[in-house]
């Protein structure tokens, strides 16, 4: 029987476009979400959704009767206010709270580094690239990013991969990528074994380095 992972509770401040999107995620895998920002506004559309509080973020009282001292995790996803953003990482990390730090730039992202957060993330910079695997490789449907160098794509499978299993593909030894999911039609296969064949019309989960995901990428071309 599936063990049911772990309801957190994870603390976002700023109710922008990537705080809010972070937040209905999150919601809707099952997890509980305290979501701040100075404008009631802003809050409104996810007040029946998760927990809201209005105020700032720069002052670590708020941020303590807001409830964040208990929660899991924290996303800073302030976008328009770098001192803002800088106070309240330190302010979590004042914690001991793990966190991650929405940057604006490549210089604030470092200042986020020094002041400690543990993950600083580009949303901006990110969907830039994404977009551009998506226009230069057709096959490509999504890739992201899951550990430094560590990324997941989902593929659409053709070219030199239909119509072999996954033992003849070798796919592991010889590009390092490993196919750990199959969808299939309305299913999915999953785990994976080495006797599946790839069929057209299938998507493909892989993991791998970038480059190795790229060069399976150009085979279903």
């Amino acid at each position: 029987m599936a063990k049911r992972e772990k309801v957190k509770t994870i603390g976002i401040i700023g109710a922008g476009r990537f705080g809010t999107g972070a937040a209905r995620e999150l919601v809707r895998l099952g997890h509980e979400v305290m979501l701040v920002d100075r404008d009631p506004e802003a809050l409104q559309p996810l007040a029946d959704l998760c927990h809201t509080a209005v105020g700032n973020a720069e002052s670590i009282e708020f941020l303590t009767e807001a409830g964040f001292k208990n929660v899991d995790a924290v996303v800073v996803a302030i976008g328009d206010n770098e001192t803002s953003s800088n106070h309240a990482t330190i302010n979590c990390k004042d914690f001991g709270l793990y966190v991650v730090a929405k940057a604006m730039h490549v210089r604030h992202g470092k200042i986020l580094e020094r002041l400690g957060a543990d993950r600083v993330v580009y949303p901006e910079y990110d969907s830039g690239i994404r977009l551009a695997r998506l226009l230069t490789r057709s096959s490509i449907l999504e890739m992201i990013e899951l550990y430094e160098e560590v990324f997941m794509m989902e593929l659409q499978a053709g070219g030199n991969l239909l119509n072999h299993t996954l033992a003849q593909l070798n796919l592991p030894r010889k590009y390092g990528v490993q196919v750990v999911l199959i969808v299939r039609e309305n299913r999915t296969v999953f785990p994976v074994s080495a006797t599946d064949t790839i069929r057209e019309g299938d998507k493909l989960v892989c993991i791998g380095a970038s480059e190795s995901l790229n060069q399976i990428a150009r085979q279903c071309l």
